[in-house]
């Protein structure tokens, strides 16, 4: 009988293989070194990437995370877009992964895992939300000011960083009468995602995928607050 694609083994941890690949992949980012070396990429970066995916989407319910990917769809494509870009390099020299509630990518608010040599960290919620979803978080601020206040003082006493994807210089259109509410400032960000770096040895061994679900258990609230509005909108 064939084994299900998605029986994976538990995660083992990225090799040292997988570092030097990388950091060999920035200082060769063409497709002749890459070709003849794409089978090290798939052993050595997708594939425990995948059992990474698996694990965490099977363990997250345990936890109370309602957080799943899918090991062949949930990991970002190497290859780079670069038909708008000035930088022609093919290849992204990290690798990234996404776990949401649907399993789907686009789905807003998710969990994303980032290993690249000496940059490796682990984020959490809202990268770039459109814009419906982006003026209702901002009235759900205004409308609750101490709440989402709270949210932010949960996920910074976890030990995360709050962070923005981009932010207004002023206050948002239809919001310019809010340049004294309390959270004032988060009223400019576009987007907004807690974070957490993690060190390359860390993202070696196994119990990576533990520290990947603490990390999602520490920054749901701020992923609750935005799911919020998403189920608002559904209903």
């Amino acid at each position: 009988m064939p084994v299900p694609t998605d029986a994976l083994p538990p995660f083992p941890g990225f090799r040292a293989e997988a570092f030097q690949f990388l950091r060999d992949l920035k200082a060769h980012n063409e497709r002749e070194w890459f070709k003849p070396r794409k089978a090290t990429y798939e052993d050595e970066l997708l594939w425990p990437a995948r059992c990474l995916i698996a694990q965490v989407s099977e363990e997250a319910p345990h936890h109370g995370l309602p957080l799943r990917g899918t090991p062949k769809k949930s990991v970002f494509r190497i290859y780079r877009d670069t038909r708008f870009s000035k930088n022609k390099a093919p290849y992204k020299t990290h690798v990234g992964l996404v776990l949401t509630r649907t399993g789907a990518k686009d789905d807003p608010g998710g969990l994303y895992v980032h290993i690249e040599p000496d940059n490796c960290f682990l984020a959490a919620g809202f990268w770039a939300p459109e814009s419906p979803f982006l003026r209702r978080w901002r009235e759900r601020i205004v409308a609750n000011p101490d709440g989402f206040l709270q949210t932010v003082e949960q996920v910074e006493e976890a030990g995360l960083t709050l962070s923005a994807r981009d932010s207004l210089k002023r206050m948002p259109r239809g919001f310019e009468d809010f340049a004294d509410h309390p959270a004032a400032d988060y009223l400019k960000w576009k987007g907004t995602i807690a974070n957490q770096p993690v060190a390359d040895a860390e993202a070696m061994t196994p119990a990576f995928t533990e520290t990947v679900l603490t990390f999602a258990a520490a920054a749901q609230p701020l992923l609750d607050f935005g799911w919020t509005l998403t189920d608002e909108v559904a209903a």
